[in-house]
């Protein structure tokens, strides 16, 4: 049998999460409906969240750090939609620009892979006629919204916008008894 102190000490642990932490008990697909995380700077674009940095042009390597120091990865696209989703908010907020993305052929020429996710990256993603490496020097991926929709593979050294895609929520569950 519980003892009441065990009961007792259960319930004030339960109050001191509460306290440091909002819980829910609704879930929409399994995540907490509320969530208390602040978004700053990332905003939400369909199911994700985005930083888009427009004004201070870096090159590949400068935009991947200062992703991460912002603990997020430059952006991976999942598919076509997504990228839509994102050029259309680039689009109304009139940040029509060139962003680096995550993509690369650093492991293998030629064979571009998110470099965030390793997977590779979709061939319908890509501008008509890339990737091409012109001039054989280019191996990072950028999204282009000011040419129309699509990724263009370019020099890793030149500057540009970068968009940041912040790691899915992790919500937790436990069982008080």
């Amino acid at each position: 049998m519980i003892s009441k102190l065990t009961t007792l000490s259960a319930f004030l642990a339960i109050i001191s999460l509460s306290a440091a932490f909002q819980i829910s008990t609704r879930d929409n697909d399994g995540v907490a409906v509320y969530l208390n995380t602040p978004t700053d700077p990332f905003v939400k674009i369909g199911d994700n969240y985005f930083f888009v940095e427009s004004k201070r042009e870096i090159n590949w390597y400068d935009a991947f750090e200062a992703c991460r120091q912002m603990n997020a990865d430059l952006v991976a696209f999942k598919d076509l939609k997504e990228q839509k989703l994102v050029s259309q908010y680039l689009v109304g907020k009139k940040l029509i620009d060139n962003f680096w993305t995550s993509g690369t052929d650093f492991a293998k020429q030629d064979y571009f892979v998110w470099f965030s996710t390793g997977q590779p990256v979709a061939t319908d993603l890509w501008c008509k006629g890339e990737p091409n490496n012109a001039g054989g020097i280019e191996h990072c991926v950028e999204f282009l919204s000011n040419v129309g929709l699509g990724l263009n593979d370019r020099n890793c050294s030149l500057p540009r916008g970068y968009i940041c895609q912040a790691p899915q929520p992790k919500t937790v569950s436990f069982i008080v008894w």
